[in-house]
């Protein structure tokens, strides 16, 4: 009778902690009732924003550029925002073609990247032709129709698909921009900043 009466009570326990929903909590060890959060942090440091090189730091860059490229033009100067150097220029050669210049923190050339849209190294200028003859003019009057005053750095077809022709230019406040055109010769889009990256 006495074991009978341990039983009893032992099945009114356990029905008193399910009734009063303690169970649950008894039951489960602590390891199994806390919940862990884990975040993975997202490394943005690649994405540094370029700005324009000024003063002293762009007179450096300038000479250092012009004296391994005799008859280039300078057509910008910034900081490198992809950590392959500290400073880039773009420039247009003596013979028209156009290149990236990098250079150290020691204002010394560690790299010059030729061809497509300035030598820009972003894997879409491959397949960019520079602008001829009537397109070019059509194009250029487009532009500068709608940015006065402004200067046609170049002009070439578009090759990442999203216009047909861009023109790479420096507005009268001295800053650049890149202007995207449809096969009309309708102004799409204008990128500023950065010449238009």
């Amino acid at each position: 009778m006495n074991k009978v009466r341990k039983i009893a009570a032992g099945a009114t326990l356990i029905g008193a902690l399910v009734g009063g929903g303690a169970l649950t909590a008894m039951a489960l060890p602590a390891s199994a009732a806390t919940t862990t959060t884990s975040t993975t942090a997202v490394d943005r440091s690649k994405h540094v924003q370029e700005t324009e090189l000024t003063g002293e730091t762009a007179t450096k860059v300038h000479e250092a550029v012009l004296a391994a490229n005799a008859g280039a033009t300078v057509d910008r100067m910034e900081t490198e925002g992809d950590g392959t150097a500290v400073y880039e220029a773009h420039i247009t050669k003596a013979d028209g073609t156009h290149a990236t210049v990098k250079l150290d923190a020691n204002f010394a050339i560690t790299a010059t990247e030729t061809g497509g849209k300035g030598g820009h190294g972003h894997g879409q200028g491959g397949n960019e032709t520079e602008l001829t003859g009537d397109t070019a003019t059509k194009v250029q009057e487009a532009v500068l129709g709608a940015n006065a005053g402004a200067t046609v750095d170049r002009m070439e077809t578009e090759g990442d698909g999203t216009a047909v022709y861009e023109a790479h230019i420096t507005q009268t406040d001295g800053t650049h921009a890149t202007v995207k055109l449809d096969a009309n010769f309708t102004i799409t889009t204008t990128e500023t900043g950065k010449g238009g990256h």
